[in-house]
C-alpha cells in the first residue's frame, strides 16, 4: 500500500477538515486549498501524487481547475485526478472523465470507499 501526497480542493469547509482527517489518519499527507485557484498555486507548490477536487466552488469549477492543471504539468505528467461532487448528472460524470479525471466520486462518500479508491490510483 503506497501512501501519497493528496491535494484535496474542496470550499466546504467541514467536508474539506473531515477528508483531511480520513486521509491523514490513514496515513497520507495532505494539502488543503478551498477554491480552485488556491488549488492551482498549491498543485504548483507540492507537486501532489494525487487531486480530489470538488466541481461547485467560487472563482473557479473543478472542470476549469483539471483544465489548467493539464496545461501546466502537461497530460503525460499528470497525476490522477478524481471528482468529488454531488453533482452527479451523467452530463457531469462524462464531462470529467472526458476531461482526463480517473474517478467521479458522488457525494456523501463513505470513507473506506474512497480510500480504496485513492489506494488503487496510487499504486499504478
Amino acid at each position: 500500500m503506497l501512501m501519497g501526497k493528496v491535494l484535496t480542493i474542496e470550499d466546504d469547509v467541514l467536508l474539506r477538515e473531515t477528508l483531511t482527517e480520513i486521509l491523514e489518519v490513514y496515513g497520507h499527507t495532505v494539502v488543503q486549498a478551498e477554491d480552485g485557484e488556491d488549488g492551482i498555486d498549491m498543485f504548483r507548490e507540492s507537486s501532489p501524487d494525487l487531486v480530489l477536487c470538488d466541481i461547485n466552488m467560487p472563482k473557479m469549477d473543478g472542470f476549469e481547475v483539471l483544465k489548467k492543471l493539464k496545461v501546466i504539468v502537461g497530460e503525460a505528467d499528470m497525476p490522477p485526478f478524481i471528482f468529488l461532487s454531488a453533482k452527479t448528472e451523467k452530463k457531469n460524470i462524462q464531462h470529467a472523465l472526458d476531461l482526463g479525471a480517473v474517478d467521479f466520486v458522488s457525494k456523501p462518500y463513505s470513507a473506506p470507499e474512497l480510500l480504496k479508491l485513492i489506494d488503487s490510483r496510487l499504486n499504478v
